[in-house]
């Protein structure tokens, strides 16, 4: 109870049952006293409930008490409120009485916990003491920002306390004066790798899950000295990861912080795509951090009716984002976010450094650099053609997120012609049909393509180049579509695009290029839209059935597995799909004996099954269904209610014209009218424009009529916009209806200029206001509740409150969440169950409209094949190499090579056509050793650093990083689909980086780099099952079969 005038306030430690790592419930002979112990995967809900609430309830029995949320159990202890972050995760509670215990037993046999009987005991060792806390704060100050942070993270992470932190002051402080930051740093992030694997999958005893193998006579005397010692031996053999690149347009190893109610994680650096800002400051990158606010569990914040969240979020998020955050030392402060990362509760945050660049003519300049001066180097926000931008804080941020929009690298090219092209309006000048896109020259869209692929980021080598681009520049935004009559290098821009004034630059940042078509998938709430249309449920049935047909047909050749893999997009980093090609033409089958590969397809068609049954996402083959970024027919030859798409199909050598009706939709899809019939005009006539530019991969909407077919579909525009087309008579429904008119949302202002206090008060906001996912939701139930469905007057009102909140991140105004219509009844279709729940525990029914049918035939098998996997992959941990010396490698590399199996033969023999296979250079082999022991140590940080398990200690399969999947079951799928996103994108670099590195330099003769990729396979082989061989021989022989491509095209 805390006091506090007539009233107290009852404090809560508020514990998930998943939450629970280990509990006790005993009697304590050092205290004297009954005793209950929790051991917590991650932090409890700090809570507070007035009595004067309690008594209301009592005597208003419609009124619920609202409870209050807190960072810590008792916020105006000094001390507590410290120490808590670091110690949250072990409670013990002392009783009144033996009674208690027995109480408490039946509420956790109830919850299905187990209870131990063991007294936990006290052992009183000053972890957290005053003197502790500053003999450790003195010494972070005088390390090096990246390593204090390193340090600290280890701390936030749970793996060290404050004590055993400060135990490794000497050896770090020797690493730093002999080997330098770099270098320590990596070693820290590889020692918190090996730390985590410690107690991996509920190991009891240091060392038993571990490579790393420590001595019982010192495992328990001073485990973690000896574990950094032994880190610190197996990685002085490793390479030293490269310092980043200084290619202002390269991935950045990128610092994350995220913020949960009681604590800060640190992790990374993670390597991010680059941004505007990034690459002014490239000099400074790790001056910047990406700040994420989630809850305890790490998922999302979730509306809880009976805890007031706005007023804890408004306390928390915006008191970090108000007064930035103290991190080791270093004080940063929120500088602004992108408008996808806004969605993920995300933005950046930066602390002041000294910038120091040079000018064309050479000469050297300096300045200070803080947040307020790199928003204000951003360009201009007062204009005369958005008068209300400045006063309206999320308009305001959105332009600036315009600068932090990921691009994969700021082309230098220099525009010899920039024009301005008025808009194509309709006759009224209400709507827009150039709304978000310009124009660029042939001869210019092919230089940045060019400078893309020299730059190694894309593409085929055909001689094809993207007919549009999606771009930033200067203050404008959108899309860029090649116009033949454009001379020279040149683009022309429209007033729609400009967004803010920013006229000193002239480069062209590429946010996307679209050199090819995107698959088609379809969705629930498309489904539900389409069977409220006409389109029958055998239709969707017959689709998936083929999409399961062909996931658990994978597994009979490699053809079809790779197949699946490039249908899917999964294996992409590891580029498995040309890789089982080129072993399919090699004449193998099924790698059945092969244990991996067996892994990887389970894993595979998990995630296949899992979207099919979670998220009804069945792909729609053919050649009539893609999904194509949506231009202008700027010469205007289409007429109102006519598109045009030219599509180049992966398996056809000619371009595919879509012709006849055709069904347009794009995502979201929530209005009966989002979805339109209008007619592909198939081949052009010859000579006409769209004869002589057929703007390929793209869809060209007509810039004629009363109002653009974009603005019909959910109030899309041509800024970027993916837009789902199909010939498929089956999914053409049998009737259309009107669209909604998607007026803009109104703007929510302040009385004066807007500050970035303001932004950071709008960022906290949203965080607690943000309703579209559960409008969407509520769409869904409440079109299945209804026999009126789609058309139920309660769907039409959440189509105009969904429209709004798609328009949130930029108006500033939310959708209050008692606007939201209610559900017909409590009970919800069984699809909405989640992962993690049973839909027959009955609060479900079954539902009869085509996403419930489609979702009850599928089966998801693999939660028992990761457990499995899990134990594999632990047995690989244990196995890791232990040589110390090349010259060990080498004599096993000749004296004892390993047997090959059948790829290893098949291999041998087509290598054997170019090179030597028994040829080979020991410093080659030396090199790729280093190498294979370097791309380990990263993937295990990989592997530690994105699992959806609570445990501190968990950790991803390699089977399913190198599949780009998790398997686990997440109550909130947006989580892992974000978690999966960084997964590749980090895999995809690491991949890339150690593919370059076994390919040799620009001037390596290809046949030495077939040797090496050679050698890395042989390698491989030899490390048999250790932890990260078997993903080192799949880059091993991508990197073959691309090394003999290459020699075969140099001899053409």
């Amino acid at each position: 109870m805390v006091q506090g005038g007539l009233f107290t306030d009852t404090r809560i430690i508020a514990i998930r049952v998943n939450a629970v790592y280990y509990v006790s419930a005993s009697f304590d002979d050092t205290s004297q006293k009954p005793v209950i112990f929790f051991s917590l995967t991650h932090p409890p809900a700090f809570e507070s409930e007035s009595t004067l609430s309690a008594l209301t309830s009592i005597l208003s029995p419609t009124y619920k008490p609202i409870r209050h949320r807190w960072s810590s159990f008792v916020d105006n202890d000094d001390e507590h409120v410290l120490i808590v972050p670091y110690t949250c995760l072990a409670i013990r509670l002392e009783c009144e009485s033996i009674e208690d215990l027995h109480v408490f037993r039946e509420f956790v046999d109830a919850a299905h916990l187990r209870v131990e009987d063991d007294a936990y005991p006290i052992v009183r060792r000053d972890l957290f003491s005053s003197a502790t806390r500053a003999e450790y704060h003195l010494w972070i100050m005088t390390l090096p920002w990246t390593m204090a942070f390193q340090i600290e993270a280890l701390l936030r992470s749970w793996l060290l306390n404050m004590v055993e932190a400060v135990s490794l002051r000497g050896m770090v402080d020797r690493l730093v004066k002999t080997q330098g930051a770099a270098y320590t740093v990596a070693l820290l992030r590889d020692f918190a790798s090996h730390a985590k694997t410690l107690y991996w999958y509920g190991g009891t005893q240091p060392g038993a899950e571990s490579n790393i193998q420590i001595q019982p006579e010192v495992a328990w005397s001073d485990p973690v000295t000896h574990l950094f010692s032994q880190v610190e031996e197996a990685f002085v053999f490793k390479p030293v990861e490269p310092s980043a690149s200084m290619d202002p347009s390269a991935p950045f190893q990128c610092l994350h912080v995220t913020i949960t109610p009681t604590t800060m994680i640190l992790e990374g650096p993670f390597p991010e795509r680059s941004n505007r800002v990034m690459r002014t400051y490239y000099r400074n990158q790790d001056c910047f951090i990406r700040v994420s606010f989630q809850d305890e569990n790490r998922l999302q914040f979730r509306f809880d009716r009976d805890v007031d969240g706005r007023s804890f979020i408004n306390r928390r998020v915006r008191g970090v984002l108000r007064d930035g955050i103290l991190i080791a030392g270093s004080h940063f402060r929120f500088l602004a976010y992108s408008q996808s990362a806004l969605k993920e509760h995300a933005v950046w945050f930066v602390k002041p450094f000294r910038h120091h660049w040079q000018d064309e003519q050479g000469h050297e300049h300096f300045a200070d650099v803080d947040a307020t001066t790199i928003i204000q180097s951003l360009g201009n926000f007062h204009v005369s053609f958005d008068p209300e931008l400045i006063r309206c804080p999320a308009r305001y941020a959105a332009r600036i997120s315009q600068a932090f929009t990921a691009t994969d690298a700021s082309i230098s090219v220099s525009v010899e012609q920039l024009k301005r092209k008025a808009d194509i309006k309709d006759s009224t000048g209400t709507y827009c049909f150039t709304d978000g896109v310009g124009t660029i020259s042939p001869e210019l869209a092919k230089d940045i393509w060019r400078a893309l692929r020299e730059r190694g980021r894309r593409g085929r080598r055909d001689g094809t180049y993207p007919r549009a681009y999606q771009v930033r520049f200067q203050g404008s935004k959108g899309m860029l579509s090649v116009d033949y009559t454009l001379l020279g290098r040149s683009i022309a821009i429209r007033p729609s695009m400009i967004k803010f004034e920013a006229p000193q630059s002239l480069e062209i940042e590429v946010a996307r290029a679209f050199d090819k078509p995107g698959p088609y998938f379809l969705n629930r709430p498309l489904i539900m839209l389409l069977e409220g249309l006409g389109v029958s449920y055998e239709t969707f049935k017959h689709l998936q059935d083929d999409a399961v047909h062909n996931a658990q047909d994978s597994v009979t050749s490699l053809e079809r597995s790779a197949r699946l893999l490039e249908a899917h997009g999964l294996g992409m980093a590891f580029r498995l799909t040309p890789t089982m090609f080129g072993l399919h033409k090699l004449g193998l089958g099924p790698l059945d004996e092969d244990m991996f590969w067996r892994r990887m397809m389970d894993f595979a068609i998990n995630h296949v099954l899992r979207e099919l049954k979670h998220h009804a996402r069945i792909p729609v083959p053919g050649r009539e269904s893609w999904t194509l970024v949506g231009v202008a027919d700027v010469h205007q030859q289409l007429r109102e209610g006519e598109v045009f798409a030219c599509v180049d199909s992966p398996n056809e050598s000619r371009p595919i014209y879509l012709e006849g009706p055709i069904l347009v939709s794009r995502s979201p899809t929530i209005h009966p009218g989002d979805v339109q019939v209008v007619h592909a005009i198939g081949r052009p006539a010859a000579g006409t424009p769209l004869a002589k530019e057929t703007l390929r991969n793209t869809v060209v909407f007509s810039t004629k009529g009363e109002r653009p077919l974009p603005s019909c579909l959910g109030g899309g525009d041509l800024d970027g916009d993916l837009y789902n087309v199909t010939t498929r008579r089956d999914l053409l429904p049998p009737r259309t209806y009107k669209p909604a008119s998607y007026d803009p949302a109104r703007k929510k202002l302040v009385d004066h200029e807007c500050t970035m206090n303001d932004v950071a008060d709008f960022v906290a906001e949203f965080i607690s206001s943000d309703t579209l996912g559960m409008i969407a939701t509520t769409w869904l139930i409440i079109a299945d509740q209804s026999p009126d469905g789609i058309f139920d007057a309660d769907c039409t009102k959440l189509a105009a409150l969904h429209s709004d909140a798609v328009d949130y991140p930029k108006s500033g105004q939310p959708v209050p969440v008692n606007e939201i219509p209610r559900l017909k009844f409590d009970m919800k279709p069984d699809w909405n169950a989640p992962e993690t729940v049973n839909a027959n525990n009955g609060n479900y029914y079954k539902s009869q409209k085509a996403i419930g049918k489609l979702s009850r035939l599928i089966e998801l098998p693999a939660v028992q094949i990761v457990q499995r996997a899990g134990k594999s992959h632990r047995r690989c941990m244990q196995k890791e190499n232990q040589r110390e010396q090349c010259k060990d490698l080498l004599g096993q590399f000749y004296d004892e090579p390993p047997a090959l199996d059948e790829v290893g033969v098949a291999i041998q023999q087509r290598i054997a056509e170019f090179i030597d296979p028994d040829e080979y250079n020991d410093d080659f082999i030396c090199h790729i050793w280093d190498l294979y022991n370097s791309y380990t140590s990263q993937l295990r940080a990989i592997c530690a650093d994105h699992t959806l398990e609570h445990k501190r200690t968990a950790m991803l399969t390699e089977e399913e990083v190198v599949i780009g999947t998790i398997v686990a079951k997440c109550s909130q799928p947006r989580k892992r689909k974000d978690l999966m996103s960084h997964m590749r994108e980090q895999t995809t670099t690491l991949v890339s980086s150690v593919k370059d590195e076994m390919a040799g330099g620009d001037t390596f003769p290809f046949e030495w780099s077939l040797q090496r990729a050679w050698i890395a396979y042989r390698l491989a082989i030899m490390e048999d099952d250790a932890f990260g061989a078997r993903s080192f021989a799949w880059i091993a022989l991508g990197s073959i079969f691309d090394a003999i491509k290459d020699i075969e095209d140099e001899d053409r």
